[in-house]
């Protein structure tokens, strides 16, 4: 049976996955459908994936792989091994990138300068990533001037530009762990932030990174943007990952529990991916 084949049967049979997920699967053995069997002897398999240097994409792939493979009752058991085995080494590409970060990153006080010559926006966008650590997908808000039943289907931005108080509140919907954390509301008093959202003029229903033609954004037109625009052209991720450090270096952990819910990921996970100095000495 064919490459396609094989991808096309375990992908239309693939129960309690979401569409992400299919995607994301479909995606991963795409590419390598010109470059190995996957019906073929699991020693080539092995063998290819074994010259994928970087030790995350390696499993990734093989874990694609394994999936497809268990679909179609194939034999699982020397790419289960290599995945586990795997372990080690993406543990100690985490090191290694956490070193290297470590000593190329700017520092937090660097990232809040930055911020303060922001405007619009952008200083909307990196106020987020700077002050609340939330990703690209977070920051995809629609504008109401208030919160109903009826609207809350998407990540939502709350605030009334003639009021006196400078309450703005997120409603998060969709986002990476959402299935996990359930939806996030987040309450924000700023005056700075709320005069620059204010400035946007955002009309019931603009979503605040519109585009030319006022359509939502993709998920992929806000990584560009976030690469385009945020501080350095960081993005998100290297952002939050000096928000940890410097959350940790003055031992503010009760703020790390309230990144955790924000962000929509685990204190483990944070202190083990997003920290620059997770285990770079030992």
């Amino acid at each position: 049976m064919s490459n396609q084949k094989l991808v096309n049967d375990f992908l239309k049979n693939l129960e309690g996955v979401s569409d992400t997920t299919k995607n994301e699967y479909r995606t991963k053995l795409n590419q390598m459908t010109n470059q190995v069997e996957f019906g073929g002897d699991e020693e080539d398999l092995i063998k290819f994936l074994e010259e994928i240097p970087n030790p995350n994409t390696r499993s990734n792939k093989a874990f694609a792989l394994l999936r497809l493979r268990r679909y179609h009752n194939l034999p699982i058991g020397k790419l289960e091994d290599l995945r586990e085995d795997n372990k080690a080494n993406i543990r100690q590409h985490r090191k290694e990138v956490a070193k290297k970060n470590n000593e190329s990153l700017v520092s937090y006080d660097e990232l809040l300068k930055a911020l303060d010559g922001m405007q619009g926006r952008n200083y909307f966008m990196n106020y987020m990533y700077v002050k609340h650590g939330l990703r690209n997908r977070d920051i995809n808000v629609r504008y109401r001037p208030s919160l109903s039943k009826a609207t809350k289907n998407e990540n939502l931005i709350t605030f009334r530009p003639s009021q006196k108080s400078n309450k703005v509140t997120l409603y998060i919907t969709d986002y990476k762990t959402a299935g996990t954390y359930g939806p996030k509301t987040i309450v924000i008093r700023d005056n700075r932030l709320f005069e620059e959202l204010k400035g946007l003029d955002l009309k019931n229903g603009d979503y605040v990174f519109k585009k030319a033609d006022g359509s939502k954004p993709s998920i992929n037109y806000m990584n560009v943007l976030a690469t385009k625009h945020s501080i350095n052209n960081y993005g998100e991720g290297r952002i939050a990952k000096i928000l940890v450090k410097h959350l940790l270096d003055n031992k503010r952990f009760s703020e790390l529990e309230e990144l955790s819910q924000q962000r929509g990921t685990s204190l483990g996970t944070l202190y083990s991916v997003y920290n620059v100095q997770s285990n770079t000495d030992q």
